[in-house]
């Protein structure tokens, strides 16, 4: 597949699709920053402006590098990024299709292989976060506990995308 080649149901190009994550990234990630503000963490940030500022630059440069990684590698690839529904009736199938789907990639007829680009993805942008971000936890887990999360976050929106109705 060429760079910019179709890659999901919606006819979105990488481009456009990465534009698009970016956009929805901003406006989770000053989201989050609002969160962190309200709970004062990293503490060594403080509670004003300058603190949210930094949160918000934070949580930006880890969403910027999670879909810099994951885009570039599933380009690379050849992976589809984009959620595609189960084709099963039953509710338990479809909460497991769209849970796994967080971890695998749906692929052409059928084969769901581990989805190596949204996994590195993941950890790189929780991996770099940690460099910069002061925290009592290690960069170890600080890393494990952000890209899970992130990993967790998609299986949520999978089951958003396998139910939302039409």
């Amino acid at each position: 597949m060429a760079h910019g080649q179709r890659v999901g149901r919606d006819s979105a190009t990488r481009l456009t699709r990465f534009g698009r994550a970016v956009g929805y990234g901003a406006i989770m990630g000053v989201a989050y920053a609002g969160v962190n503000q309200i709970n004062d963490q990293p503490t060594e940030w403080g509670r004003n402006w300058n603190g949210f500022g930094k949160r918000v630059a934070s949580n930006l440069g880890e969403f910027l590098i999670q879909e810099s990684v994951t885009d570039g590698v599933a380009a690379i690839m050849k992976r589809p990024l984009d959620y595609t529904p189960c084709r099963c009736r039953g509710t338990a199938d479809r909460i497991g299709y769209a849970l796994g789907g967080a971890v695998t990639d749906q692929m052409p007829r059928g084969k769901h292989p581990i989805a190596i680009p949204r996994i590195l993805g993941a950890y790189a942008g929780a991996y770099a976060q940690s460099t910069w971000r002061p925290d009592s936890r290690s960069r170890l887990e600080q890393t494990l506990l952000n890209g899970t999360t992130s990993i967790a976050v998609g299986g949520l929106i999978n089951l958003y995308h396998e139910f939302k109705r039409h």
